[in-house]
């Protein structure tokens, strides 16, 4: 198998920023493509401070996902998606629309409560992909 374009999905968590390192170290070895993802809808920054203004939330999260894919990838060179979805249906949708050879995961995201409420988006991805999903496991894995 040929490796032209690794996506990995960045929530922003410390396993997802694991993830980014370990696909950046194969697309530094293949000379594979790096593309990064993270969904995002307005009620995500629900309670959060203002500007309550959708466009302001979702230029705040592509500052904020840039910022967190420069702080572990830079410099080398990657693509950043943002998208308006659901996390499992959205990396899949990005995933299909850069023609995506694997996509790559943390192990755990932003936080236990929401996994159990909503469901594990590894889960989610390993069950829904055409291509393989690599889950790059947390410091507590054994």
């Amino acid at each position: 198998m040929t490796v032209r374009t690794l996506l990995v999905a960045h929530d922003g968590s410390a396993d997802a920023d694991r993830a980014l390192a370990w696909a950046r170290d194969l697309a530094d070895q293949t000379g594979a493509r790096l593309v990064v993802v993270r969904s995002w809808s307005p009620l995500d920054d629900l309670g959060g401070p203002a500007p309550h203004d959708p466009a302001a939330l979702h230029a705040r999260a592509a500052a904020d996902l840039e910022a967190d894919v420069a702080a572990v990838v830079a410099p080398a060179p990657v693509e950043v998606h943002l998208v308006d979805d659901l996390p499992v249906p959205g990396v899949l949708r990005c995933a299909a629309e850069v023609g995506a050879d694997a996509i790559v995961c943390g192990s755990r995201g932003q936080g236990r409560v929401r996994e159990l409420v909503l469901g594990s988006v590894a889960h989610g991805l390993t069950l829904g992909s055409g291509v393989p999903v690599v889950v790059v496991p947390g410091p507590d894995a054994d």
